[in-house]
């Protein structure tokens, strides 16, 4: 686990406000975003940007049946909405990603992914990954717990 942390903190580092700058130039990559303790990768595909968002922070440990499509398996796609403006929404889907597992169990990470059209990617996405991982975290939790038994939900500071 820590191992991984160390190589997600060693990506080039970007401030939330150069995301939109980031997405402009078409600069595909993944970056550590300093302030946060996030990763952010992108990657353009036809019409959209794929963006998603690891949050350092927010550390999971959950029960599993197998190792292989923990992330697929624990996603949870839902609506924001005015995000990121007031008569806007957003789609995003939560997801464990897994850094370790084995042994009936799964230790990772909060992931938010969230696919923007071109013409939107002037927004702030890095403002709106911060706000939905710090507001709507709890609740995923909630509904992962009820397909897999949560055993612990940690954030670090």
């Amino acid at each position: 686990m820590e191992e991984f942390v160390k190589r997600a903190r060693s990506q080039p580092p970007v401030f939330l406000n150069q995301i939109p700058y980031l997405l402009a130039a078409g600069e595909e990559g993944v970056y550590y975003v300093t302030l946060h303790d996030m990763l952010f990768a992108f990657k353009l595909d036809g019409e959209y940007y794929h963006l998603g968002f690891l949050d350092l922070k927010k550390r999971v440990l959950i029960e599993v049946d197998r190792c292989e499509g923990v992330e697929e398996a624990t996603t949870l796609v839902d609506v924001a909405e005015d995000v990121p403006w007031s008569g806007q929404s957003t789609k995003y889907a939560f997801s464990v990603y897994p850094a370790e597992c084995g042994g009936g169990r799964a230790f990772g990470f909060i992931a938010l992914k969230i696919n923007v059209e071109l013409d939107k990617a002037y927004h702030n996405w890095g403002a709106v990954a911060l706000y939905l991982l710090r507001d709507r975290t709890e609740q995923y939790l909630q509904v992962l717990n009820k397909k897999y038994k949560v055993l612990d939900a940690v954030e670090i500071e």
